[in-house]
């Protein structure tokens, strides 16, 4: 039988597996049979409360990769449940939770598989690790759709940039959006992936969250795409935008000679400090009459958005460093980076999507037990902040 099986061109794995199958299958019959107490066929069935009712199908991974379509048993009371699967699924649950913590952490599949046979004794393929991590991607379109609460005090917007394999290599915008929610818990509201990163893209975004549930922001802190701020206005016209203070510092010393660099930057903190836009202002005319001979426009891009870089100052001080750049998100996208740089591409948006996914379900956690410092102490300060800009409306 086996010679003629591999004769027939059947990889010697595959017939393994298809008799593993069979086996697995006529096992649960006997199961089936044990608790209805009688054989197929068997007279003595006739007029028992309950019968066979055929067969629906499933897949289990197992040791020798992945069965599909196996046929479990059903009755008619929907009494029966196979233990076999059961205790099957008990026995390699401690190996899958290994390769999936591991796949999580960035370990290629290779380095899985080897280190799989050294603790475990047992050979696995790519499509073992692949079908399990396949099993996250129900619970990462769940978290994806999960409604959301109505207010939030800040939402953080920025992009990574990934290569993603289609009908070749392409450089994919991953859009992470991260917030504060109206009770000073972190959150991380959304996974999004897109061709590029664009205004047009962000609208589809910000409609996602506000479809979900967020209908009241007080502020938007990202970072200077263009036509972003108007995008922003049009589905959240109450919110503030806040263009991120830590990029525009590095842009501006783009242009600035090493030598000048610390001193420059000293001269920028010093007016994003400022306690007031009347005083950043300030500040900022003294920096371009101090660098003017040097840098004549070094001053020009600040003095064009100066209101859209302090509008954190509207928030209680006890806020304003936490919301007037986008460095806690780009924290975030370093942990990503640690977990996608062991891979050169992937081939679909739904295995970056899953591995990311896997990143932030290990942070989310901490997230939930981690309440931005002194915000119940100052919430009157963000009371009146929410009734000057929904006042009316809520």
């Amino acid at each position: 039988m086996r010679n003629s099986a591999l004769a027939g061109g059947e990889d010697k794995d595959e017939f393994i597996k298809r008799m593993f199958k069979l086996m697995m299958e006529s096992l649960m019959e006997g199961e089936r049979e044990a608790l209805l107490g009688y054989a197929k066929h068997d007279f003595s069935g006739y007029g028992k409360p309950n019968s066979r009712n055929g067969h629906y199908q499933r897949d289990l991974l197992t040791g020798l990769g992945l069965l599909e379509k196996l046929n479990i048993p059903r009755d008619r009371l929907g009494e029966f449940s196979p233990e076999l699967i059961d205790k099957w699924e008990s026995s390699t649950k401690p190996m899958d939770n290994l390769i999936l913590s591991l796949y999580a952490k960035g370990m290629t599949t290779r380095d899985i598989e080897d280190l799989v046979k050294k603790i475990y004794g047992k050979d696995i393929s790519a499509q073992y690790v692949s079908s399990i991590t396949k099993e996250v991607e129900e619970e990462r379109l769940a978290w994806q759709k999960r409604a959301l609460s109505k207010r939030y005090v800040a939402i953080f917007l920025d992009a990574l940039f990934v290569n993603v394999r289609r009908e070749k290599v392409s450089c994919d915008a991953v859009y992470v959006v991260c917030g504060i929610t109206e009770d000073g818990y972190r959150d991380i509201v959304g996974l999004y992936i897109g061709a590029e990163e664009s205004a047009h893209l962000w609208k589809e975004i910000l409609s996602d969250i506000k479809q979900r549930g967020i209908q009241e922001v007080l502020l938007f802190t990202c970072d200077g795409l263009s036509g972003l701020e108007k995008v922003i206005g049009e589905v959240y016209p109450r919110a503030l935008t806040q263009s991120c203070v830590v990029h525009q510092i590095r842009n501006t010393l783009l242009y600035v000679r090493p030598a000048h660099k610390e001193a420059v930057a000293a001269s920028l903190r010093r007016v994003y400090q400022s306690r007031s836009v009347q005083e950043a202002k300030e500040k900022l005319m003294k920096l371009k009459i101090e660098w003017q001979k040097i840098y004549p426009d070094l001053a020009k891009s600040w003095i064009e958005n100066i209101e859209s870089l302090m509008r954190f100052l509207e928030f209680p001080e006890y806020l304003r460093p936490r919301l007037y750049s986008t460095n806690w998100l780009e924290r975030l996208n370093k942990d990503f980076r640690k977990v996608l740089k062991n891979k050169n591409s992937f081939p679909s948006e739904s295995a970056l999507s899953n591995l990311i996914y896997l990143k932030i379900r290990d942070i989310y956690g901490r997230y939930q037990n981690q309440r931005v410092n002194g915000f119940a102490t100052y919430r009157i300060d963000l009371d009146f902040l929410w009734e000057k800009h929904y006042g009316e409306q809520s």
